[in-house]
């Protein structure tokens, strides 16, 4: 379990408050990834759903090799260069200063040892005919989804469960991930709340809540990049959470959040467990 005891960094709803959105803006190359200091909890984090979990958070098909190379080499390539207070090349090993651990750069499994650097989990999407497809994942920190239902599955499929989506956004993403270029990054918000502040938030592991439920904020920081030589497209996916208490010593934020979650649409308001969050948020509407 983790959670953050710093400061918000990002409170997306106050500026987008729908729950469905793209939402997407030009990243700049040197703030791909972001390090700090929690990255050895979510390194213990993800060793551990490993151990745990196995194939139900990290799966390659053998096709993804080439891009999972890629985005290893490019990867440790920016954090070498844009990190150097942060990560250090050492005997073949990549070490993260911060979180004092080192990851062997040649060692099979690309995309795992890699998303092993980092906060981040990690996602491959590669075109297949006219769809792009997930071919590769380290996804320790799901967000009300499993990786295996999603997995080999194309965009369409994988957003099917999700209400509006459709008529609202496919046309839109797939338009996008045709003409994603290598020179022009983009980085995306998703908001959430939950019960609870595991970092993997899996349907069967959801908990029962009652009033007293503490409820936290969740925020993921998403990343799009096409890679220039597979040319497929690396998703990266960095979660911040944090006590929903926070929220009422920043002007505005609490009222914006219970005003973006009123207006969810009913389909769309019970997919994201409002529903089932209400009896607990009823006393941060009082806070």
């Amino acid at each position: 379990m983790l959670h953050h005891n710093s400061h918000p960094r990002y409170l997306p709803h106050m500026d987008n408050p729908e729950v469905l959105l793209m939402g997407l803006s030009p990243m700049e190359p040197l703030a791909w990834i972001e390090t700090d200091d929690d990255i050895e909890r979510y390194h213990r984090h993800k060793l551990q759903q490993r151990r745990q979990n196995d194939t139900k958070v990290y799966r390659t098909l053998p096709s993804s090799l080439p891009a999972q190379r890629e985005l290893a080499q490019l990867l440790q390539s920016y954090l070498l260069s844009q990190q150097p207070d942060n990560y250090q090349l050492e005997n073949g090993r990549l070490r993260c200063l911060p979180g004092n651990f080192s990851v062997d750069t040649e060692a099979p499994e690309p995309l795992w040892h890699c998303s092993l650097l980092v906060a981040d989990d990690l996602v491959i999407m590669e075109r297949d005919e006219d769809q792009y497809t997930l071919t590769a994942a380290s996804l320790c920190s799901a967000s009300h989804w499993y990786l295996e239902e999603k997995f080999g599955h194309t965009l369409r499929d994988i957003h099917d469960p999700i209400p509006g989506f459709h008529p609202r956004l496919s046309d839109k993403i797939d338009r996008f991930f045709m003409h994603l270029r290598p020179s022009h990054p983009v980085v995306r918000f998703n908001w959430a709340v939950q019960a609870g502040n595991n970092l993997q938030q899996l349907p069967h592991q959801e908990p029962r809540v009652q009033r007293n439920t503490p409820l936290f904020y969740r925020c993921e920081r998403q990343s799009l990049i096409r890679l220039p030589d597979s040319h497929a497209v690396a998703f990266t996916i960095r979660v911040y959470l944090h006590p929903l208490e926070m929220l009422a010593d920043i002007d505005g934020a609490l009222p914006a959040l219970f005003a973006a979650i009123d207006n969810t649409p009913a389909a769309l308001y019970r997919y994201k467990g409002f529903d089932e969050l209400a009896p607990a948020l009823d006393k941060y509407r009082c806070a």
